[in-house]
């Protein structure tokens, strides 16, 4: 069985990123592969506040979580 760990997927907005990583769940499951969505999460970088801004990213229906630990 094959992995691939530590993927980056970098947007300019919050709904770009929703895009590609819908592309990407798309184009991996349309090989025979899937994406882990328990296993994903995503990192915001917003350099022109100090603080993290609102909203979610999803997958299909699933809430994508924040890695936390890394922010700030």
């Amino acid at each position: 069985m094959l992995f691939a760990d530590d993927i980056l997927l970098v947007d300019k907005t919050r709904e770009g990123v929703k895009g590609k990583l819908e592309l990407w769940r798309s184009t991996l499951e349309s090989k025979g592969f899937r994406l882990s969505r328990s296993k994903t999460e995503y990192m915001e970088c917003n350099f022109s506040s100090n603080r993290p801004s609102e909203g979610i990213v999803t997958l299909g229906d699933q809430v994508i979580k924040v890695d936390l630990k890394r922010l700030g």
